[in-house]
């Protein structure tokens, strides 16, 4: 049976793992430099796998905050399918003829950050995403190195409760397998007791205690006329 600390530990130590990939994604991401007003267009990085027929490409901007939200743009049916825009998009966007890519017309400092291209593969393969930074020149930079230090912070956290549910899961199997063996010792004692007695020789002090303990002859006298 799989204790509440081990599982804690899992969930931890995939969350542990998300973040760290997370941080290394956003380290090697290729950037596009445009300037405020200029169209930018955002290659599609998502790796296509030969041979597989992806059902839909769909494009997001992706918080740089730690928990990595992500905000649809759009999404096309795959080969030739319809382009659809997300609810709540407010600035023009599109694909960019019958490429992957998407176009971003007169760019302004809102439209810096995260983008991810995802391709949706058929059942049997797994699907695929791309990342790609928009970064403007001539607009402030964001603050990025204060939320990468904040990733790295709640990875370090989860690595700290990670070692001390590891180290308390280590303690609970030590404790249980010493009271396990504790109790198993004490079963072999009173067995080893009980058949020292059992296997015992009788000794003749021990038969005349049973004769003297035992039913007393009657001593019932009957007189003869």
């Amino acid at each position: 049976m799989i204790s509440a600390d081990f599982l804690g530990f899992l969930l931890l130590f995939s969350q542990g793992v998300r973040l760290a990939v997370g941080a290394a994604v956003k380290e090697d991401t290729p950037e596009v430099v445009v300037f405020s007003g200029e169209d930018s267009i955002l290659p599609c990085k998502a790796k296509f796998k030969p041979g597989v027929q992806y059902l839909a490409v769909r494009w997001y901007k992706v918080s740089e905050s730690p928990s990595s939200a992500r905000n649809g743009l759009l999404t096309r049916d795959l080969p030739d399918g319809t382009t659809r825009w997300y609810a709540g998009v407010e600035r023009d966007v599109a694909l960019v003829n019958e490429t992957h890519d998407i176009l971003l017309a007169d760019t302004t400092c809102s439209d810096a950050g995260l983008y991810m291209c995802h391709l949706a593969a058929p059942v049997g393969e797994q699907n695929q995403d791309g990342y790609v930074r928009l970064v403007l020149a001539d607009c402030p930079a964001a603050p990025t190195d204060s939320l990468e230090r904040d990733d790295y912070l709640i990875i370090f956290a989860s690595i700290v409760i990670m070692i001390a549910l590891l180290l308390s899961f280590i303690s609970y199997v030590c404790l249980t397998n010493g009271l396990r063996e504790r109790n198993k010792q004490q079963q072999q004692y009173q067995t080893t007791k009980e058949e020292f007695f059992l296997n015992k020789p009788v000794e003749p002090k021990d038969l005349k205690l049973i004769y003297t303990l035992g039913p007393k002859p009657s001593t019932k006298t009957v007189l003869c006329v």
